[in-house]
């Protein structure tokens, strides 16, 4: 069934047609009637007679002019047709035109304004200064690891997210305020603050509470979080431009938080992105030069003393700031995704390194949950032990407890393929995070290393202690290897040995030295192979 609408405009234009074949068939008509009537006067000046009928009977023309108004109403009525079909087609391309412009200002996937009508916006409310008089506010959401929904549930369960996030947005959002989907999991609202509304942080904690409420896909659910930077339009920035850089250093410094944060920028934060984004050039170029070197600190077995395996710890031999070490660029390197290559590099370097040394002692190599993102991690670990010759017994890769707060597939799979290559896996930094026995048992990692934090008060603390036995029972029940690791002092190393820790790890041995100081180290040591090592890492 038609609309009402368009059955009104069909009725009209149907009228329009007819008056265009009445008009025509009148004016027919007219000609007919105007012939006659001439024709009536030449006769009677002429003495011909000019009667009606005689003069209608004489003249065959006349009885051809009654068709007048016939043909003359249709060609009228064809006219008023094409003038319709032409106002149709004009209607149609007036009505697509503004369909157009609109969606060219509209995200397809969520309905909100895009970054194209932001842009407008922003640079109308600057010029005019009303934006500013107003106080507008610029809060930059970013939803935390949103691949990691698109990983696991798919494309169309992260379009899903999406839409729901938006629709919480608009809801959160006052009448006048403007909700933008700026492209993949950022998003921005432009709020105008109630006169009552004096500090800026209140929105900013009302769009986290929205936001991060449980959502219910299909039979899972899922509690998105999101880090929001918050600026302030005219006042943080003078163009459009400037006010989006700031909003973004805003949303970084949030990132860096554990877990849905907000920031509000402030100057002082962009001079520290500018150091940043310098610094991550720096590691670039650093990285084709050559800079970054292996360090290796040694892991000794509790009972016999005897070297075991080195940890490998990369350190960047700045060209003007020297030693760099890890703490300082480590960070930077997982945010910016640079530790997927650099990760590459310690993979390939070290395995290659342990290659030389004497059967079995082996290599630790650290991962970061950044590289599990990479689809080609356990390729590259292969690569890596192919190319080197490395026994994968020989090769521990340790990784976090972070890790396992995103147990999703990839990661599961790149797990249970790591272990069919052989090699063995620990869980480093053990007690800091959040992990769970489930996720211990899910896992199975082959060794814990116990965060040195427990170690430094470890003879003197008994709260320590206890933590740290309860610790080596779980790996027992397990089946786990222990490292106690920050090792210092002889009491240290005592207690480990009497609690039955499995291995040490600190300066009580050595500090992280270079391959040519390893190297020395395993010539002068008389012992520096523990007969009870597996023998499938031989």
């Amino acid at each position: 069934m038609m609309p009402s609408s368009a059955v009104t405009d069909a009725l009209r234009q149907r009228k329009v047609e007819l008056s265009y074949a009445a008009a025509g068939a009148g004016l027919g008509l007219m000609f007919s009637v105007t012939g006659l009537l001439v024709d009536m006067q030449v006769r009677a000046w002429s003495g011909l007679g000019g009667g009606l009928v005689e003069t209608f009977s004489t003249t065959a023309m006349h009885s051809l002019a009654l068709l007048s108004p016939v043909v003359i109403g249709r060609i009228f009525l064809s006219i008023g047709r094409s003038q319709r079909l032409l106002r149709e087609k004009l209607g149609q391309l007036n009505q697509t035109e503004g369909l157009l412009r609109r969606q060219a200002h509209l995200d397809p996937v969520t309905g909100l304004y895009n970054r194209a009508h932001l842009t407008t916006r922003l640079e109308e409310g600057l010029a005019t200064r009303i934006w500013q008089h107003r106080g507008a506010l610029l809060y930059m959401l970013d939803l935390d690891d949103f691949k990691h929904v698109n990983d696991t549930f798919g494309h169309r369960a992260g379009d899903l997210v999406l839409e729901e996030v938006a629709r919480r947005l608009v809801a959160a959002a006052g009448p006048e305020d403007i909700a933008v989907r700026l492209g993949g999991d950022e998003f921005v609202v432009v709020h105008f603050p109630s006169a009552d509304e004096t500090m800026p942080e209140l929105f900013a904690e009302k769009l986290l509470a929205v936001v991060t409420q449980e959502m219910r896909l299909d039979d899972t659910r899922i509690s998105p979080n999101t880090s929001i930077g918050i600026a302030r339009v005219g006042i943080d920035g003078a163009t459009w431009s400037d006010v989006m850089r700031s909003v973004d250093v805003a949303l970084y410094q949030a990132k860096l938080e554990p877990q849905s944060s907000y920031r509000v920028f402030l100057p002082e934060m962009k001079a520290e992105k500018d150091d940043q984004l310098q610094l991550e050039a720096e590691m670039r170029a650093g990285m084709e030069r050559g800079e970054f070197e292996l360090y290796y600190q040694p892991i000794y077995g509790t009972a016999s003393g005897a070297i075991r395996s080195f940890e490998a710890l990369v350190r960047w031999n700045h060209p003007t700031r020297g030693l760099v070490p890890p703490l300082d660029f480590i960070p930077l390197a997982e945010s910016s995704g640079l530790i997927v290559r650099l990760g590459r590099m310690i993979l390939s370097e070290a395995c290659k390194v342990a290659a030389t040394w004497p059967k079995p002692i082996g290599i630790a190599v650290n991962l970061s949950p950044v590289q599990f993102k990479d689809a080609h991690l356990v390729d590259y670990v292969e690569q890596a032990l192919a190319e080197s010759g490395l026994a994968p017994g020989r090769l521990d890769l340790e990784i976090t407890e972070s890790l396992l707060l995103e147990a999703s597939h990839r990661v599961q799979s790149a797990m249970t393929r790591l272990r069919a290559l052989g090699v063995r896996i620990t869980m480093d930094d053990f007690g800091t995070g959040f992990s769970s026995l489930s996720n211990l048992r899910n896992f199975s990692f082959d060794r814990l290393k116990i965060d040195r934090s427990f170690t430094r008060d470890v003879a003197a603390s008994l709260e320590d202690a206890e933590i740290v036995r309860t610790i080596v029972r779980l790996s027992r029940a397990l089946r786990m290897e222990t490292i106690l690791e920050g090792v210092e002092t002889e009491s240290q190393l005592t207690f480990a040995r009497l609690e039955g820790l499995t291995e040490v790890q600190g300066y009580y041995y050595a500090k992280a030295m270079r391959a040519d100081a390893v190297a020395a180290l395993i010539a002068e040591s008389s012992q520096f192979v523990e007969l009870s090592v597996t023998a499938s890492a031989a």
